[in-house]
């Protein structure tokens, strides 16, 4: 992780520097997965959602009822189910840095949802796979599960007692960036998290206190040299607690602050253990120019003291800036800037530091018809080794809403990654199409 990090003036010039053109989603960044909402605040946006009738409306919130499936009620729940197949065309699937190697991948993913619609609370589940294969190298293929739940509890007019889980087994592909190179096939991992937390949002002050838990073990897998790999020091245990709180100073300008107290704690032993204690806190103003114009920035600086004591402790600036931008009614511009701290552990480092830069545009060609753009920009200084890595990336797709149960997808993404050690470099296109059954 560098020692250095970005002054405030340095933030500020960086932020002026990108054009409205250039920001990514304003929403405010919930890890938790908590629902925050209140019944006082859902009455306070009801001005926001009017404004909507007047065309300040992203093309993403578009309701398209047309194109919303009816679902299947039971009592007081309504089941989502869907299907979606993408076929994709990958020029470099082992991320290698030369010899590259193409296949056709197909992703079969199946899905549930499961939404209340009780008088006043919120109890929601979730249910989804995805099912990878390659055409020619089967050895890569691999299927991932995932189970979520989100409760509410609405306590009284201002506050909500929430809670939400999740658990799955995912696989960690080689273009990953703490991905190992040495594994013959992805390598699997089980991912565990737990949060609970109180929100009170009514008049002018609003915050949520949680607290989480979260796992991840990692499974081992075949090398590429025909033996057992050992990927339990990349296993991790996270215990975190956050304040996430604001003051609406007036319509449209907020002061908010973030502040987080993490607990790490890192399945190798010896002198690269990676088990810390982390504090972060951000503050800063999310505010609106014009319903069309609207702002986040937040900095901050976030500190990771190791157990091992040859380990030093490092410290860095933490960024959080947006903007969105609705030029015309049929156009939504999104852009960000970001610098935080990535805890995942690898093969000799512990973790990196990672500055971005996003851009996405998203173009209503007809209101069945969705034309998205992006461009990314990643900076990663890895803690612990020589190693930076510089990642680009571009994508371009379509969205065809048919009707309210067929959704096709149509994209291209090209991404480069430019490392300090070569063995990292790579270069990857991908092709794809995609359908999408809801009921």
């Amino acid at each position: 992780m560098q020692r250095t990090w970005l002054s405030w003036a340095g933030a500020a010039a960086l932020v002026a520097a990108i054009s409205p053109t250039s920001l990514h989603a304003l929403d405010d960044a919930n890890p938790t997965g908590l629902i925050t909402d209140t019944i006082a605040n859902r009455e306070r946006l009801r001005d926001y959602d009017n404004s909507k009738q007047y065309g300040a409306e992203r093309v993403g919130d578009r309701t398209r009822e047309y194109a919303q499936p009816d679902g299947v009620r039971a009592g007081n729940f309504f089941l989502f189910p869907s299907a979606e197949t993408r076929i994709i065309y990958d020029d470099n699937i082992f991320a290698s840095p030369t010899n590259t190697v193409d296949d056709i991948r197909t992703e079969i993913l199946p899905s549930v949802e499961v939404k209340s619609f009780l008088p006043r609370h919120i109890l929601n589940f979730a249910f989804d796979g995805r099912l990878v294969s390659f055409a020619e190298n089967s050895d890569q293929d691999f299927a991932d599960a995932r189970a979520r739940f989100a409760g509410a509890l609405h306590v009284d007019h201002a506050h909500t007692l929430a809670l939400s889980a999740m658990t799955e087994l995912a696989h960690d592909e080689r273009r990953e960036l703490a991905a190992t190179r040495l594994a013959a096939e992805p390598v699997p991992v089980h991912h565990s998290k737990v949060s609970a937390g109180l929100t009170r949002d009514v008049g002018r002050l609003f915050g949520t206190i949680s607290a989480t838990a979260e796992r991840y073990d990692y499974y081992d897998v075949d090398g590429f040299d025909g033996g057992n790999l050992d990927q339990d020091y990349r296993d991790t245990d996270i215990l975190s607690t956050q304040l996430r709180t604001g003051y609406r100073i007036s319509p449209g300008f907020e002061a908010v602050a973030k502040l987080k107290l993490l607990r790490l704690l890192n399945g190798q032993s010896g002198p690269s253990n990676a088990t810390a204690t982390g504090y972060e806190a951000l503050a800063g103003l999310a505010f609106q120019t014009s319903p069309l114009l609207r702002w986040r920035i937040l900095g901050g600086y976030g500190i990771r003291d190791y157990d091992v004591a040859s380990q030093e402790t490092a410290g860095t600036g933490l960024l959080e800036a947006q903007v969105e931008w609705l030029p015309t009614e049929r156009m939504t511009v999104y852009g960000s800037v970001s610098r935080d701290i990535n805890d995942f552990s690898g093969e000799g480092f512990n973790g990196w530091v990672e500055t971005s830069v996003k851009a996405r545009v998203e173009y209503e060609i007809y209101n069945n018809l969705v034309l998205k753009l992006g461009a990314n920009f990643a900076q990663a200084d890895f803690e612990g080794i020589d190693r930076q890595d510089k990642i680009y990336s571009a994508e371009i797709g379509l969205e065809y809403f048919m009707n309210k149960n067929w959704l096709f997808t149509f994209s291209y993404e090209h991404l480069e990654r430019l490392s300090s050690d070569d063995i990292f470099d790579m270069t990857d296109n991908r092709f794809m199409i995609g359908a999408k059954l809801k009921f």
